[in-house]
């Protein structure tokens, strides 16, 4: 999933968390670490056990910081008792392949890959409790995102992207990566979503004093519909016509945003979050930078013109492209509506999950460039909706 830039909100010292960034005003214990939909994956005391039993690092303070859109993961900024600073991912998600590709990138590459710490087994992860953990340095600096980049910087950003889509894969890890297949499950989830949002505002309507969460969307969701129907109706069969060609296979980061972007002290450009990383046409990870897919940070022609300085030239295949806007519009809404279905009103997770529901969905929203790319492609009436 798409993700923001990551801040600490507590600081833990010795098991107590305080509460804020600032001076402690007052000491709350922590008990355990969830990801961004609210999801408990781990006890707090577990994983610092398991820190120091899997990887021999012993620990001075941990932070779990948020930002991040992850249904399925939580992220944690730590400090050893050498005092070198460390990410902390805890996962739902099993999937390796990604911190194979970047401890193998980070090793080929001058810079902007992190590589992940060894686990006393020799591979960059453990497993605990069916979570997966891992540990990488943490990069100071700004993110991309906030702190916006220069022409310079958008070349770099090419030019490491450029490097990760060359590089030759061996086969052990080549193994170990998903490969596409042209389907997309958010899809069924969200016609799901539609039925049910549908079948709810029918029988009960929506009434102008309910102001839930809840209430919110079902509205959002039904002046967005026209567009998504448009997606709903064209996204199998694009992936049935792309099953059935042949376009040339990448190794691809799979979520090369400019929310997983950071700029160090020197202006050096670094690539966080290889999660998504898959073995695919090089357009799922182009996508990102031909507008973008952030409704609040597009990608504007010049930028875009620096990344391709940097990059190099590359035919972009409008149906592909079309197909990773459709899919990554499905992922985004089925993700963030059922958050707002599933989690209690007042939880601080269902407001951002509207708040991002409403950004998928707004003009310059992922859901309006992939009904824009179907009519690139003639698969929408030019003047459909957008």
């Amino acid at each position: 999933m798409p993700s923001g830039t990551w801040r600490p909100t507590c600081v833990d010292h010795l098991g107590i968390s305080v509460a804020g960034t600032g001076p402690a005003t007052h000491a709350v214990p922590v008990k355990a670490f969830a990801s961004a939909a609210g999801t408990p994956l781990i006890a707090h005391d577990t994983l610092i056990e398991r820190i120091r039993t899997d990887f021999g690092v012993r620990l001075d303070s941990i932070a779990q910081v948020f930002g991040g859109q992850d249904s399925d993961a939580a992220m944690l900024h730590a400090v050893t008792i050498d005092g070198a600073p460390l990410a902390v991912k805890v996962s739902r998600s099993l999937r390796v392949g990604g911190l194979l590709a970047s401890a193998l990138l980070s090793a080929n590459v001058s810079s902007g890959i992190p590589a992940p710490l060894l686990a006393r087994s020799g591979k960059p992860y453990s497993v605990v409790a069916g979570r997966r953990l891992s540990l990488t340095p943490w990069i100071v600096g700004r993110g991309a995102y906030e702190a916006g980049m220069s022409a310079h910087q958008w070349r770099t950003f090419g030019a490491l992207l450029s490097r990760v889509h060359a590089a030759q894969i061996p086969d052990v890890l080549a193994d170990e990566l998903p490969s596409e297949d042209y389907r997309t499950p958010a899809a069924a989830a969200a016609r799901a979503l539609d039925e049910r949002i549908r079948e709810e505002s029918t029988n009960r309507g929506i009434a102008t004093q309910d102001d839930s969460q809840r209430a919110a969307l079902i509205c959002d969701w039904l002046t967005a519909r026209s567009s998504l129907v448009w997606i709903f109706e064209h996204i199998d069969d694009l992936g049935d016509e792309l099953r059935a060609a042949s376009a040339p296979i990448v190794l691809c980061h799979g979520d090369a945003h400019i929310g997983n972007a950071l700029l160090d002290d020197k202006d050096d450009i670094w690539l966080l979050d290889w999660d998504e990383v898959l073995r695919a046409p090089r357009e799922r990870d182009l996508m990102f930078v031909i507008e973008g897919v952030l409704s609040d940070a597009p990608v504007t022609a010049e930028q875009q013109s620096w990344f391709f300085d940097g990059y190099g030239h590359a035919n972009i295949d409008p149906v592909l492209l079309a197909y990773y806007r459709c899919s990554w519009a499905m992922q985004d809404v089925a993700d963030f509506a059922a958050r707002v279905f599933d989690l209690d009103d007042n939880a601080p997770e269902s407001n951002q999950a509207l708040r991002f529901f409403r950004s998928v969905v707004s003009p310059a929203g992922i859901v309006g460039l992939a009904v824009e790319s179907l009519q690139q492609i003639g698969r929408v009436p030019p003047l459909g909706p957008t």
